[in-house]
């Protein structure tokens, strides 16, 4: 019983040892702008039609671009 006690032990502590070394976050402030890693197939987006309205679309944005926050209008 004890051996069995001291098993589920190291299995939970080793587990959470292991679980919190995999993870990293990472703060980005609100408006900044962010590179993309991998390509995003299919994203919604807004484009302009030839009269300068928004139209909904869609679209693959390709790995290195940036993305950024349109600033608000005053």
């Amino acid at each position: 019983m004890k051996l069995l006690r001291r098993l589920v032990w190291f299995l939970v502590l080793g587990s959470t040892i292991l679980c919190g070394c995999a993870t990293r976050t990472i703060y980005v402030p609100d408006g900044e702008p962010v590179r993309l890693r991998e390509t995003v197939h299919g994203a919604k987006v807004w484009v302009m039609d030839s009269v300068g309205q928004p139209v909904a679309g869609t679209m693959d944005l390709p790995e290195g671009w940036y993305c950024l926050p349109v600033p608000p209008e005053e």
